[in-house]
């Protein structure tokens, strides 16, 4: 057995009950959860069963299984980029409406320096 055959299966587990701290403690949602663990389970078994990947590659019509761990890994970090720059398009405006809020309370007239 090849060493990255214990080793993805020990991260994967390591990975997933870390979501699951996270999904305890409301840090993050059951969805987001759900869709890391069958993420991690996928790499786990790829890493235990090379040639499952060519049994995915072709359902999908791609020619090698390691095409489609390449193509895989490359939608998740896509899904993933996509995910913070909505959060922080999100954050960016709550600032913004925050700081023009702000800026209207603590409004100073000039006759109320004098």
């Amino acid at each position: 057995m090849l060493l990255y055959s214990i080793i993805f299966p020990i991260i994967s587990i390591i990975a997933i009950v870390w979501f699951l701290f996270r999904y305890l403690n409301q840090k993050q949602s059951l969805l987001t959860v759900i869709l890391w663990a069958i993420f991690w389970i996928i790499v786990s078994l790829f890493a235990i069963f090379p040639n499952f990947s060519n049994a995915f590659a072709k359902l999908f019509g791609i020619t090698r299984g390691l095409d489609f761990i390449i193509i895989l890994v490359f939608a998740v970090l896509v899904y993933t980029i996509f995910k913070l720059y909505n959060r922080v398009d999100k954050l960016r405006d709550d600032v913004n409406t925050l700081v023009k809020e702000i800026a209207l309370k603590n409004e100073i007239t000039l006759e109320e320096e004098e």
